[in-house]
């Protein structure tokens, strides 16, 4: 497992359009939140911590489709052939791409986080925001670790670039946006969305009582890990049956 792992890190590391991918969606977090800050967007009850997570959208987009492009981009680049011989056993494989993309993702996040929690301080009016909870941000982190090993997971299902990202896409901006024809489920799908859990657990914004995740916080992003490890799971099953062992 652990040279199956090297591999997958490997890869990143040396095609330019992958590390540079996981670059940018590092970076798209703190430069969201630099806008925010200098264009007066902090509401008078946002925190420094939920300023910082005011991008998490852009960056769950960004790790999403990364994510997407580097599972499906072995069937378009067509070198998933080799990626099958060089590692026989199709659950060790699996296993390590979800594991290195997902602590490329985690680590890339934990950046994108700190420096965006560093941006929005040193750009806010001093004494106009309260500092907030911090060790809050580690919900942005699980976020963007469970999107990741959602688009993971959908590559390697549609095997398609473009299909991969577009359900990645929907995931994250759907569940609100259709939130209204959910009827009484709404809470619990709206408030186990990627994005909605963030903003409960950072806090600032005042969600909706139909958007609130009716177990709290921590419920909400167990469930939303749960919500990722099935679809993983189903990435997994899919693999094994449609390239053998």
């Amino acid at each position: 497992m652990r040279d199956a792992i090297r591999s997958e890190v490997l890869k990143v590391t040396t095609v330019r359009g992958l590390w540079l991918g996981a670059v940018l969606a590092t970076v798209a977090v703190p430069l969201f939140s630099l806008l925010v800050v200098g264009t007066d967007g902090l509401g008078v009850d946002d925190t420094i911590t939920s300023g910082a997570a005011t991008g998490t959208i852009v960056g769950l987009l960004a790790f999403g489709a990364w994510a997407a492009t580097l599972s499906a981009g072995e069937y378009a680049r067509q070198t998933m052939s080799v990626t099958l011989a060089t590692v026989p056993r199709r659950s060790v494989l699996y296993g390590a791409k979800l594991i290195a993309t997902a602590a490329i993702a985690g680590a890339g996040a934990l950046v994108s986080a700190l420096a965006s929690l560093g941006i929005v301080r040193l750009a806010a009016t001093p004494g106009e925001h309260e500092l907030g909870r911090p060790a809050s941000l580690v919900a942005l982190v699980l976020a963007i670790v469970a999107v990741s090993v959602l688009g993971t997971a959908v590559g390697l299902l549609t095997r398609s670039t473009t299909a991969a990202i577009t359900i990645v896409v929907l995931a994250v901006l759907l569940p609100k946006a259709a939130g209204g024809l959910l009827g009484g489920l709404e809470p619990w799908v709206v408030g186990a969305s990627p994005a909605t859990v963030v903003t409960q657990v950072v806090g600032g914004a005042q969600l909706a009582s139909d958007q609130t995740y009716p177990g709290g916080d921590w419920p909400a992003v167990l469930t939303m890990l749960g919500v990722a490890a099935v679809v993983a799971l189903g990435g997994g099953v899919a693999l094994h049956r449609r390239d053998g062992q």
